[in-house]
């Protein structure tokens, strides 16, 4: 396993994989039993593994316990776990029980530590916007949370951009603790963080984990089981074959190239292993681009006008990244 630091606006170093664990648990939707949880997270630590996904509300916190079990036999320091808030564990929760506001969230990460077994958080997330609260409430919450050593790093997910921008500048402008890492669905089958999140966060230092990397697994499946997505499959698996790899491990691949952490969601210790593998994979430009050709989408207004103006204007050569004239 190799290691990156977690963005620009932070020190720590984080495997490149991360572990994703809403599948532990058998509960509801859950396919993983606790002895098969324990057997992925250790398997995930002895390849080099350190960065665990989890939230409050997976499996109805059973996930959170499952990393804490695994927590409390291991070295709590030697890994960075990441949790969320809002969508809360309870089945039947009042009113006043979830979203983004401070009521829930000092109440979950109180659960969430005691689950945890752990007495911080590497990185919080809020995990979906509840498009209610105010940016002041949320982000001035999450600082008293870093501020009180409860959480280290803040992170947001499932946030329009105009509102993570928002809560960017505003933890900018007040001094609070910054936006550390977002972390959004993204995969070949959906881009569309392409269009704003990911220059923005180039453009703030943010991290950027990526969830769903393999699209539900469809990405990991012959062409011929989703007609719909034929002919963007075909092309994966061409390239696979060339490589010798699994569609799978050249989806993975792919996300890592794109300088993104991809969050893997094994059911199963051979599922983990085949993730694992995509390590070493090495895509050629040539490669990549052919992928993003076969799963190409529409960048969408404004942006193919701006990129049609600005290249007939010869903006495009004036760029930071381009070589000088």
């Amino acid at each position: 396993m190799k290691y990156r630091l977690l963005g620009r606006n932070t020190g720590v170093a984080v495997s490149q994989l991360a572990l994703g664990t809403a599948r532990m648990g058998r509960l509801e939707n859950g396919k993983s039993d606790p002895a098969e949880s324990q057997k992925i997270l250790h398997h995930f630590a002895h390849a080099g593994g350190n960065f665990i996904d989890t939230s409050s509300a997976y499996q109805g916190g059973f996930s959170e316990q499952m990393v804490g079990d695994f927590l409390n036999a291991s070295s709590r320091n030697d890994f960075v776990i990441a949790s969320k808030y809002c969508r809360t564990p309870l089945k039947q929760p009042g009113a006043a029980t979830h979203g983004n506001h401070r009521k829930a969230m000092m109440a979950e990460v109180e659960g969430s530590l005691k689950r945890l077994k752990t007495d911080y958080i590497d990185v919080y997330f809020v995990h979906f916007d509840d498009s209610i609260t105010p940016i002041a409430e949320m982000m001035r919450g999450l600082d008293d949370l870093v501020r009180a050593g409860k959480v280290l790093y803040i992170g947001l997910s499932n946030m329009p951009m105009w509102r993570l921008a928002s809560a960017n500048m505003l933890a900018q402008w007040r001094g609070l603790s910054p936006v550390s890492v977002m972390q959004m669905q993204y995969n070949l089958l959906e881009r569309a963080i392409e269009r704003e999140y990911m220059p923005f966060a180039e453009a703030t230092g943010m991290a950027v984990m990526a969830w769903s990397p393999l699209f539900g697994g469809v990405l990991a499946k012959k062409d011929t089981e989703h007609p719909e997505h034929a002919a963007s499959l075909q092309a994966l698996g061409h390239i696979a074959d060339q490589l010798q790899k699994s569609p799978a491990e050249i989806a993975l691949a792919w996300l890592l190239a794109k300088n993104t952490f991809p969050v893997l969601g094994p059911r199963t210790l051979d599922q983990l292993s085949s993730g694992i593998k995509a390590l070493d994979v090495v895509l050629s430009a040539a490669d990549i681009a052919a992928l993003d050709q076969a799963f190409a989408f529409a960048i969408g207004y404004p942006y193919d006008l701006l990129s049609a103006t600005q290249t007939k204007a010869g903006y495009d050569v004036l760029r930071s990244d381009y070589p000088v004239l």
